[in-house]
């Protein structure tokens, strides 16, 4: 009895996914505001697959704010597996001073994205915080 009590509370820990900022491409220009496609991969650190039904996040860039973002398709991950993943990300340029403008125009930037994963699996359903920065190319 005590051992399925320890295996039932081992099997509804799950571990966060893992996300990491792949790249960035800035899409189209218009006067108040760039579209950046933002890349992303993401591996499930867990042996059970689990369903990711979507995810939002804050990105920064250079230590920047730019804004809000989401994924709202859903992911399906196998166990230990790893998917890549492109949201479109809308900046509104009217809104950010002009140091930020100039950060757009570097080749490699320092990218950050904060957020929370809405998941389910063998565990139930869970909010997922998560916190992730890498040093990424600017595509054009």
């Amino acid at each position: 009895m005590v051992l399925a009590v320890l295996l039932a509370a081992a099997c509804a820990t799950v571990k966060t996914p893992i996300l990491a900022v792949d790249g960035l491409r800035i899409g189209d220009m218009g006067i108040s505001g760039v579209a950046l496609d933002v890349g992303f991969r993401v591996r499930n650190p867990n042996p059970e697959p689990l369903t990711i039904e979507r995810f939002e996040y804050e990105l920064f860039v250079n230590g920047n704010r730019l804004g809000r973002g989401f994924e709202a398709k859903g992911l399906e991950l196998a166990g230990y597996g790893e998917t890549k993943v492109r949201t479109r990300f809308d900046v509104n340029l009217l809104s950010l001073p002009g140091a930020v403008k100039d950060v757009l125009r570097q080749d490699r930037v320092h990218a950050r994205a904060k957020g929370r994963f809405y998941v389910t699996g063998s565990f139930g359903r869970k909010e997922l915080g998560f916190d992730s920065d890498a040093e990424v190319q600017l595509g054009r």
